[in-house]
Order: C-alpha cells, then structure tokens, then sequence
C-alpha cells in the first residue's frame, strides 16, 4: 500500500470506519441477497396458501355440486315412484267410474234390488 492509502486507513479508523468499503459493500449485499431470499420463501409461502385455498374452494364446490346432484336423483326417483302411483290410482278411479261397476256393488256388496225404472205417463197433448 501507498503511504496514501496508509494514512487515510488511520484516519479512518481514528473516525471509526474500521472497516474498509469493500467490506462494507459485501455485507450490503449480503444483507441484500438475505431479504430476496427471505422474500423468495415469503413470497413462496404466499403463492403456497393462495394456491391451497383456490384448490380447496374448488374441492368444496365440486362437494356441493356432488351433494346437490345427489339430491336431484333422489327427487328424479321420488317424482317417478308418485307418478307411477297417481297413474295406478287414475286407472283404479276409472274404473270405479263405470256404470257397470257401480251397479254391480251396488246390487252385489250393497243388497240393493235393480228395478226397472218408473215411467210417468204425460198427457196426450204433451205437457
């Protein structure tokens, strides 16, 4: 080193830069590259989280769509079962319906006697 350089060194250190600046320029960038990395891993942890909860969203709406599905069929299979229900009760109550039927429990189950029905004469003129 340059007598220069010596006495600008002990001046330095008498002010109280001990360290040179190249050291001082290294630990500023050591301290630098500490914080990208720390904001790598924080950065990181984030876009983790972010990505963990859309997933679970996802997971959560497919469930209720599932559920929801669910529960369409069941009422597709309760809708069908009730029409095939009402379809059989309309037959029965058409068939109950006929004449023929209300006439024969009438005189077979109820003891009702068939008679002929009555005829009321009406003058000759129409009246």
């Amino acid at each position: 080193m340059s007598a220069v350089q010596q006495e600008l060194r002990t001046r330095r250190e008498a002010w109280g830069h001990t360290t040179p600046r190249r050291e001082r320029d290294a630990r500023q960038e050591e301290r630098r590259a500490a914080r990208r990395r720390l904001w790598n891993r924080v950065s990181f942890a984030l876009c983790c989280i972010v990505s963990f909860g859309a997933v679970w969203w996802v997971a959560a709406k497919g469930a209720e769509v599932y559920v929801l599905n669910d529960e369409h069929a069941k009422l597709e299979a309760a809708i069908a079962a009730q029409q095939a229900v009402n379809a059989n009760l309309q037959m029965q109550v058409s068939e109950l319906e006929q004449p023929a039927h209300i006439l024969n429990v009438a005189i077979n189950q109820l003891h009702m006697v068939y008679k002929n029905p009555v005829m009321i004469p009406t003058q000759g003129n129409g009246e």
